[in-house]
């Protein structure tokens, strides 16, 4: 009888993470896991030398492309950056822009301008000449500057287009803050950079995600031009990741013009690596001074003009009738729902496309789920529905203070309610949300989930009750991931037949501590038994 084929390659040496406990080996074949544990015959051996050896990670909601055609703006500012800070940044960014040209970028923090007013009088202070346009640290709201607003022709008499607000003075006059929709009367008007530029910018993109250990990701958010960019590199054999994007059916509730098209065009883009069978639909803004997140009870201080309880930014019957349609056909759906109104809704929409079309169809997903009632915890796991957090902004930062004072107590106590979410059986999954976020490296998701507090640890503590195991943080960002992609019999731990997506790492996350994990280093990232990442500093 004859021997089976050797192994490509037999990593040995190692300290490997698997459902069946810690194993010292590993052998790769065809791009699939061989063997774990025991000794074959491979045409290479790697001696690992101790290393630790963990699964692929996965960011469940992140903004690559987003950020790779720079609709997040150039003028990029940190999200800590004081008032005179922020002013100085943009001022060289003015500086460095052509006459007339437009100075776009982010992130600035409500909390920490308390001391100066947002309005497009400061920042006329700066660029009289060029129009202006900053991102808060949510990405919902837009703080624009005199040149910009006459751009986009929003004086005393605009009225609020629906889902979103257009901040004004005691005279009725716009401020320049505009909230969720009101926001894409300026930013439509920013130039588009060219495609090239796009696929440029989402391959560094790419590479520095596969540099965290990212094996695969959703694509939060994309419109036709991004799926194009996508299938391109996925051509080129750029794309290594497993990705799926999704169709944007609105953005912050203004209404995707092509919407229709791509949906039915989806299956053209469909590559080894990638697939557009998903779309997002926001069904409200954030829970920070804005008020656009849509919460149960009243909002507690915020902005004069913010609504009481929120922005719902769907009608829930037509909803309930899409998300129905889309279930048929196969769509996961992905709702953006930060307050705990938007989440019920969510779960509302999802339970009429079960009763509709039977539970057979694919797993949805509420995405941030920042406050989420406790009666609608056991929904998800009944649902099929996947819950998602977002563990980038649960250590103590300054747009959890702005969250803090527009919600209140006791709710605020169970921000982010992870824990609840794993006793109520649900599938727990992670999402970056960056370039909301600064970075998108998932370790720091995974320690601060743990902790509850700033990377490295800290005296503050934000949702301290909602914290949960390491193991369980490594499951939302691994198996629980790929079993909401439907792959979880191919990708998401370390077991035989499975395709070979693993990490070798500079540290054993079980064996420091949890402080430092944040700090860890991927030396190699695997990508189907070929390495996407490979540190030269070992």
């Amino acid at each position: 009888m004859a021997s089976a084929p050797p192994a490509d390659v037999l990593f040995t040496n190692a300290k490997i993470y698997t459902p069946q406990g810690w194993r010292t080996s590993l052998a790769v074949r065809d791009g699939r896991i061989m063997a774990i544990g025991r000794k074959v015959r491979a045409q290479r051996v790697v001696d690992l030398k101790g290393r630790t050896v963990m699964p692929g990670l996965y960011d469940m909601h992140v903004h690559p492309v987003l950020q790779a055609k720079g609709d997040e703006g150039r003028c990029r500012i940190p999200q800590d950056a004081g008032a005179a800070r922020l002013m100085e940044l943009v001022s060289a960014c003015v500086k460095a822009a052509k006459p007339g040209e437009w100075v776009s970028g982010g992130q600035w923090q409500a909390s920490l301008l308390q001391s100066t007013p947002i309005t497009a009088a400061t920042l006329d202070a700066i660029s009289p000449d060029n129009p202006v346009m900053l991102f808060d640290v949510s990405g919902h709201s837009v703080w624009a500057n005199s040149r910009a607003l006459a751009a986009a022709g929003i004086g005393a008499g605009t009225p609020n287009p629906e889902g979103g607000i257009i901040e004004r003075d005691e005279a009725g006059k716009p401020t320049g803050i505009l909230r969720e929709t009101a926001s894409r009367l300026v930013t439509s008007k920013v130039p588009p950079q060219s495609t090239a530029e796009t696929e440029r910018q989402l391959e560094n993109h790419l590479r520095m995600l596969a540099g965290f250990g990212v094996v695969g990701f959703v694509e939060a958010m994309a419109f036709r031009p991004d799926l194009e960019v996508y299938a391109s590199l996925a051509d080129r054999g750029v794309l290594k990741q497993r990705v799926q994007a999704c169709i944007a059916f609105s953005e912050a509730g203004r209404a995707n013009p092509e919407f229709d098209a791509t949906v039915a065009d989806r299956k053209t883009f469909a590559r080894a690596t990638f697939k557009a069978d998903c779309i997002k639909v926001f069904a409200d803004g954030v829970p920070t001074e804005s008020h656009t997140g849509a919460m149960i009870d009243d909002y507690r201080g915020g902005q004069p003009n913010a609504p009481a309880k929120g922005l719902l930014l769907f009608e829930p019957g037509a909803m309930a009738r899409n998300v129905a349609d889309w279930d048929r056909q196969g769509i996961t759906v992905l709702f953006h729902a930060a307050g705990d109104r938007a989440v019920r809704a969510s779960l509302d929409a999802v339970q009429a496309a079960r009763k509709a079309n039977g539970m057979g169809g694919p797993m949805h997903q509420v995405g941030h789920s920042t406050f989420v009632d406790p009666a609608d915890l056991p929904r998800f796991k009944a649902l099929n529905t996947a819950v998602e957090y977002s563990p980038y902004l649960w250590d103590p930062q300054p747009i959890n203070d702005d969250i803090t004072s527009a919600v209140g107590t006791p709710r605020i106590d169970r921000v982010w309610p992870i824990r609840d979410g794993f006793d109520a059986g649900a599938l727990v999954i992670a999402g970056s949300d960056w370039a909301v976020v600064p970075s998108p490296n998932p370790w720091i998701g995974i320690e601060t989930a743990v902790t509850r507090r700033n990377p490295g640890g800290g005296a503050r503590t934000f949702g301290a009750a909602q914290a949960i195991t390491l193991q369980q943080a490594i499951a939302m960002f691994s198996i629980n991931a790929a079993r909401r992609m439907g792959i979880a019999d191919k990708a998401g731990s370390l077991e035989v037949g499975k395709m070979a997506d693993f990490l070798v790492l500079d540290r054993n996350p079980f064996s420091v501590p949890i402080t430092h994990v944040h700090a860890t280093r991927v030396l190699e990232t695997w990508i189907g038994g070929e390495r996407a990442h490979h540190s030269d500093q070992d």
